[in-house]
Order: C-alpha cells, then structure tokens, then sequence
C-alpha cells in the first residue's frame, strides 16, 4: 500500500510541470494574436507624424502668455514659444520647444535643444545642432550641422557635405546627399546622391533586358550552386541564382529573378546590369556602374553602392547592411536605407 502512494506521489511530481501548459491547452485564455502596429514597424515618418499628432492635441488644451505656455508631451511638461511670422534666429542654444508658422532661417552655430516644428521652409546654417525637427515644406541642412535624433519633413531635404542626418531622417519628396554625410536610416522618394554629369544612362528598357546580342543564356530555377561564380561574357538569366559561393559580374547581364549568395556579391561594369529581383548576401556587396535592380538589396556585412537605381517612382525598396553602408556617386533609391553601423556618402 505504502509503494503505490510513494508512486502516485512519484507521478504527480512529475506531471506537476506539465500541468499549467496542459490548462492552457485545454482551455487557452491567450491565445489571440500579439498585437503590432502597422505604423511604427513599417512606417519611416513614425517619429515626425507622432510628434506633430501629439503637439497639436497639446495646443488644442493650451493657452499661451506672451507667445509661451507650458504643454503636456510623453516625456511630460515642456515650455513651448509660438513664432507666428518667419523666424531668423540668432540665438546660439535654445531650450524650449519652438512652433514656428513661418519659415526659418538659422544663423552659425545655432544649438536647439528641443523640438522644432516649422510649418514652412527651414534652412539650417552651419554648424546648428538640432535634437528634432519636423518641417511641413522644405529642408536645406548647411555642411557640419548635426541632427541628434530625427528629422521629418512633407517636402524634400537637401543635406549639405559633411552633415550628420541622425538616427532617422525622411521626407516626403528628393531626399538630395552630398559628399560625407552620414546617417543610420533615411526615407525619400527618392533618396540621391551627386550625379556625375558624364555618366551613361542606367539600364535597359523593359523590352530590351530579355533581348541582348550574342549573350550565353544560363538558366537557375532555384538550382544551389557550392562554387564561386564569375560572368565575364554577356549573360541572361531566367530564374533565380542562389549560390553557396562569392558572385562576380564583369559584363552586360540581366536576371528575371533575385540572387543570393554566402560570399561577396560583387559587381564592376560600364555595361548595363539588370536584376529584377532582390540581391541577398551573407558577405559584403559592392555594386559598381550601370545597374537597376528592381528589388531590395540586404547583406549581413558592408554594401557599397554607385551608379546604382533601386525601385522606381511606384515601387518602394529597400537597402539595408547590417555593418555599413557606403553610397558613392549617381545612386537612386525609392524607399528606404538603413544600417545598424554607419552610413557615409563618399
């Protein structure tokens, strides 16, 4: 008697683990789907349109003693100043929230330690620092000046060299880059960097990329390749290339499909290059002279990109390197660039 309770105690002990999960399973009471807004995981303007919903239903409750008051944001209480006319500052650091109807106009070396919202045009002279700005028209970032944080505006942006565009910066419009400026993630329509006046035209037209002269066609319907492959002849692919190797490209090439590859990706041509897909790599990929790709470019490592058109005007994409990410000259994205590490213009 006494060994079959020592094995009903025995038992119980063991199952005692499993009993919780058990419940759950029989009768869950969690078992709806976790809840993810839409606008924040995929939304490149989040910090701008949050910024101006929460201001305006600030102001509404708000009212103001020579142009002050004192308003309720997420991080709590913050002095506001309203400018109701266009605003050249000269004040060198600014420690209130500034709203601004009009335009403004910086002087040299300007610090605005809080938030700005600018209903007109904005221009940043150099060397401002800016923690956050959200501009309804449009923006011109003088060389050296500094975004802390994040910066959005309805219009375009054009960053002088040398200015450092924060942990995110977007616009509606052309988002314009010049040499040494650096960023994390950007979102334009689209973004640019300088064109180089000399440059051939990017790609073939959508009737020509299935139809080059004396071209050696390969074809890879998700086919894995172990070794290294190089094209240095004209070649059309149909399908998807997939590679367990480094990928190289010396010539005119087009592929109806993505590529992917374990090693670098890289590819060096004045002629037309043409991938209608994505271009994935667990290495490094550097991409060099006429090249559309219609899909998303992502590498676990580095991208260097010039001369290089990603999406189009009706197809957003994007560029994402989880180290770095270098844009030379004549590149267009449609969409999205972001790096964990760092991103320079050069």
């Amino acid at each position: 008697m006494n060994f079959i309770v020592l094995i009903l105690i025995y038992a119980f002990f063991i199952f005692l683990p499993f009993l919780p999960g058990t419940i759950e399973l029989l009768a869950p009471t969690d078992n709806k789907p976790l809840s993810v807004k839409m606008d924040y995981s995929r939304n490149a303007r989040y910090f701008g349109w949050s910024f101006r919903k929460i201001l305006k239903d600030s102001l509404k409750k708000t009212e103001f003693k020579n142009n002050t008051a004192e308003i309720r944001l997420s991080s709590g209480l913050e002095k506001i100043e309203m400018m109701y006319s266009d605003f050249d500052s000269d004040k060198k650091n600014l420690d209130h929230i500034l709203f601004i109807s009009g335009n403004l106009i910086t002087e040299y070396a300007n610090n605005f330690n809080k938030e700005i919202y600018v209903e007109g045009n904005a221009s940043f002279r150099h060397n401002n620092i800016i923690r956050a700005a959200a501009v309804n028209k449009d923006v011109e970032i003088s060389g050296n000046s500094k975004i802390i944080r994040w910066l959005d505006v309805n219009g375009g942006i054009r960053a002088g060299e040398n200015t450092y565009l924060g942990i995110s910066a977007s616009c509606g419009e052309t988002f314009q880059l010049s040499k040494g400026c650096t960023f994390r993630r950007l979102f334009g329509h689209p973004i640019l960097t300088l064109k180089d006046s000399s440059s051939v035209d990017y790609g073939l037209t959508d009737s020509e990329r299935m139809d080059i002269n004396n071209t050696s066609i390969s074809t890879y319907f998700n086919e894995i390749i172990n070794d290294d492959i190089i094209y240095d002849e004209p070649t059309v692919i149909n399908g998807n290339l997939i590679t367990n190797g480094k990928l190289e490209i010396n010539n005119e090439f087009t592929i109806n499909g993505s590529i992917k590859a374990s090693g670098n990706i890289t590819i060096k041509t004045v002629k037309n290059v043409n991938i209608l897909g994505n271009i994935i790599s667990d290495s490094i990929i550097r991409m060099a002279g006429n090249i559309k790709v219609d899909g998303n470019i992502f590498s676990q490592e580095e991208i260097g990109l010039e001369g290089v058109d990603v999406g189009n005007i009706n197809e957003i994409k994007s560029v994402i390197a989880k180290k770095k990410l270098t844009l030379g000259k004549n590149v267009t994205i449609y969409g999205f660039v972001l790096t964990e590490g760092i991103g320079t213009v050069v």
